[in-house]
């Protein structure tokens, strides 16, 4: 193999790798106003959790959020790969506080009962508050803001 066919396949696999990550932690515009969804897919590990926090980050700098809801319903233990409870508990605390220091309101939703347990067990304090599912979250935000659907 030439040295411009593996530079070509390495561009490639770069530009595959920037497309996965927006497929597996899309920020989404809610139907609130200045709220957005991340819904996370696929396994976790500590590269992946920078990646998303900057991805989000970077989002709330260039948009006027005052809510950002994480939604977890997809993530079990089987895919927090190579995470501790220490190490999630630390991923997750950045998020939080890294989104709270951008001026936006963290929510968490669709946290699996067992990794609630094991967050509890291992002590570990989110300071976001948390939801069982997205259309609660949605409900609880529109109350907040004073918002309601209008029946037709």
């Amino acid at each position: 193999m030439n040295q411009e066919y593996v530079e070509s396949l390495e561009k490639k696999l770069k530009e595959y790798e920037e497309v996965i990550l927006d497929m597996t932690a899309p920020i989404i515009p809610s139907i609130i106003p200045s709220t957005i969804l991340v819904p996370i897919t696929g396994i976790l590990f500590e590269q992946r959790f920078e990646n998303i926090r900057i991805k989000i980050l970077t989002y709330l700098q260039n948009h006027s959020v005052e809510s950002a809801i994480i939604d977890f319903t997809d993530i079990t233990l089987d895919k927090i790969e190579n995470l501790d409870m220490e190490d999630l508990g630390r991923e997750l605390h950045q998020l939080t506080e890294a989104i709270i220091l951008m001026g936006v309101e963290p929510f968490y939703v669709g946290l699996s009962p067992q990794l609630i347990k094991k967050i509890v067990i291992s002590g570990i304090q989110i300071k976001a508050e948390s939801f069982s599912t997205f259309s609660v979250a949605l409900k609880y935000l529109m109350e907040k803001k004073g918002l309601a659907f209008a029946e037709n």
